[in-house]
């Protein structure tokens, strides 16, 4: 497994990153290729939003180009794309306020570095530029494959377990994280380390992670969405 440059989503490298105003458009995950899977049930995630398999068209472009490293009979199985600035806002600080309690003499900035590990501060979250996509593996039967951890686990409440190089799983699972990651990194996704299903092309962690000069996906709201793919159809 490739070893992650760990850096976490509340260093000030992330927030310092330039970001463009993007007009790429977005795109539906769901019917968009045969072979990407979507979890349509919504859930394993907090956000209840009718767009959350949407994401900008080169992300979902580069997910058909990654499938082609995929071993037969493997699929990706999508989680979430695009996520709402207020879904973010609110799991930031519902996970900030747990940490809180958890540690009382944690300094501020020592527990929005904590909270970093699971839930992105809300000014820099990939998932609300469109930018980032959870996913894991699925076979041809429909299941699932073990990746480790449950989707969307905690990495305090699993040791570290959700940490994509974590060597305190079964083997399987290693080579199962793997397969995933080396699709994905062929064509340009970034991974953050502490979540192995979380993975993000043009967004400010991927402009840190790949030396980028600044960061092509904007985030914008459920509103700013809902009318721009209203204007698109129209």
């Amino acid at each position: 497994m490739e070893k992650y440059k760990k850096i976490l989503m509340s260093d000030s490298i992330v927030s310092s990153i330039h970001v463009e105003t993007s007009q790429e458009p977005f795109v539906d995950l769901i019917n968009f290729d045969s072979d990407i899977l979507v979890d349509q049930s919504q859930s394993q995630i907090a956000s209840k939003s009718v767009f959350f398999s949407f994401v900008r068209l080169s992300v979902a472009e580069k997910l058909v180009a990654a499938k082609r490293f995929l071993p037969k009979g493997i699929h990706f199985y999508v989680k979430e794309g695009y996520r709402p600035l207020s879904v973010q806002q609110h799991a930031f600080e519902r996970t900030l306020k747990k940490l809180e309690q958890s540690f009382p003499h944690f300094q501020q900035v020592d527990l929005i570095a904590e909270a970093a590990k699971y839930v992105a501060p809300p000014e820099v979250a990939p998932h609300p530029t469109g930018g980032a996509v959870d996913l894991t593996l699925i076979d041809s039967n429909g299941i699932e494959l073990d990746l480790g951890t449950r989707f969307n686990a905690s990495p305090h409440d699993t040791d570290n377990a959700t940490y994509t190089d974590a060597t305190n799983i079964p083997l399987h699972a290693r080579e199962n994280r793997q397969i995933l990651s080396n699709a994905l990194q062929a064509v340009g996704f970034v991974n953050y380390f502490t979540e192995w299903w979380h993975w993000s092309l043009g967004d400010r962690y991927w402009a840190v992670m790949t030396n980028a000069k600044k960061a092509l996906y904007n985030p914008v709201s459920e509103q700013e969405l809902s009318d721009l793919l209203h204007r698109t159809v129209t």
